[in-house]
């Protein structure tokens, strides 16, 4: 079993990944802010928490110590990201710089898995095709920047990197929409669910060697591409809230439709259809209103 440290691990994202790796037996080490809520993790068992800053090089030596993986998640994501250039040049950037230098300070070389993003493509409304893992990237705000300078730092370490561009993350819970949906009503669009994303990642954990080297592009599949109105005229439906009381973007957001026959062939990931999407969140708002 792996020794796996989860930059970013009090997250969402990262405690449910942590909650799919845990049953698999491998030891987890958490990393994040001080501030976060660990508590979940305090009763595991096999199961390592590690406070600091990813902007402080020095918090980092302990939970690299002899990790052979570690998933690289921590960021400051959109639109928090669009705030403050310089905080998040020093989270995503040099928070990457960092944890490669801990890595080499350790004497180790363990594999990474970073999360990138769709992204660092840019706007690309104007391609007719589907966007595949090789187009050509066009960052247009400063996270798709950020993400582009991290993806580079990785791969020039020679540590042995699985690079994924991930599409729009989704979650079958009772929230409140964006102010704006991050795309405009025409636009083609291909989510992901939270789960079909661990499910990936999780695969990389179990000996999913040919992934390493590559840049994966992950989403949804072809039952997820939908233009922005059709989604969120169902999500609406869901939630009770009709479509003209949402607002989208006037301008493309970076989502479109993807060619993910690479990363499903590879990692075979994607289970949860668009239809079981809504299912799963028509019954998260039932038992959020009972």
């Amino acid at each position: 079993m792996a020794e796996i440290l989860i930059t970013g691990g009090a997250g969402n994202f990262g405690r449910t990944l942590a909650e799919s790796l845990r049953p698999r037996g491998h030891e987890i080490r958490i990393f994040d802010l001080p501030n976060c809520n660990f508590e979940v993790f305090r009763e595991w068992e096999k199961t390592q928490i590690y406070t600091g800053d990813i902007s402080d090089m020095a918090t980092l030596i302990r939970p690299v110590q002899g990790a052979d993986l570690i998933f690289h998640l921590a960021a400051i994501l959109p639109p928090a990201s669009e705030e403050d250039k310089e905080r998040t040049f020093r989270v995503n950037v040099q928070g990457t710089l960092n944890l490669l230098e801990a890595c080499a300070a350790c004497g180790g070389r363990p594999r990474i898995v970073f999360a990138s993003s769709v992204s660092v493509y840019g706007d690309t409304s104007g391609h007719p095709g589907l966007i595949g893992p090789d187009h050509p990237v066009n960052p247009n705000d400063w996270y798709a920047e950020s993400k582009v300078e991290a993806e580079q730092l990785l791969m020039a370490s020679g540590l042995p990197l699985a690079n994924l561009r991930i599409s729009g993350i989704v979650i079958p819970a009772f929230l409140d929409p964006p102010e704006p949906w991050p795309f405009m009503g025409k636009q083609r669009i291909e989510l992901l669910a939270l789960s079909d994303l661990v499910k990936a990642m999780t695969s990389l954990a179990e000996g999913k060697e040919t992934a390493f080297g590559r840049t994966l592009l992950l989403a949804g599949g072809p039952q997820w591409q939908v233009t922005g109105e059709e989604y969120v005229t169902r999500w609406g439906k869901v939630m009770d809230i009709p479509q003209e009381d949402m607002e989208f973007l006037d301008r493309p957001g970076w989502l479109n439709w993807y060619d993910t026959s690479e990363s499903e062939g590879l990692l075979d990931y994607q289970r949860t259809s668009l239809d079981d999407f809504f299912q799963k969140l028509e019954k998260a708002v039932q038992e959020a209103l009972a």
